[in-house]
């Protein structure tokens, strides 16, 4: 099968079953996500990890903490 059919597929299950279904899924895999990140990165995070996970999946925005602790960490003369 082509990509382009698998996605069709995809699509008309989807349509056919709800879009929660995904919804769900994109949340369960950024809870996983989110669950693997260094100690310090996860206890300065608010709240639940899955509360946390189904804000970022509603707002479509994945932000990157490993990123932002390396970026804290720099020094000032170096930045």
């Amino acid at each position: 099968m082509t990509n382009k059919a698998n996605e069709m597929l995809v699509e008309k299950f989807l349509e056919n079953n709800n879009m929660t279904y995904l919804f769900l899924l994109l949340a369960n895999l950024e809870v996983q996500r989110l669950s693997n990140l260094p100690f310090t990165v996860k206890k300065s995070l608010k709240g639940k990890l899955t509360s946390i996970a189904l804000e970022h999946i509603a707002a479509n925005e994945i932000p990157d903490y490993v990123m932002e602790e390396e970026d804290n960490e720099v020094p000032e003369e170096l930045r």
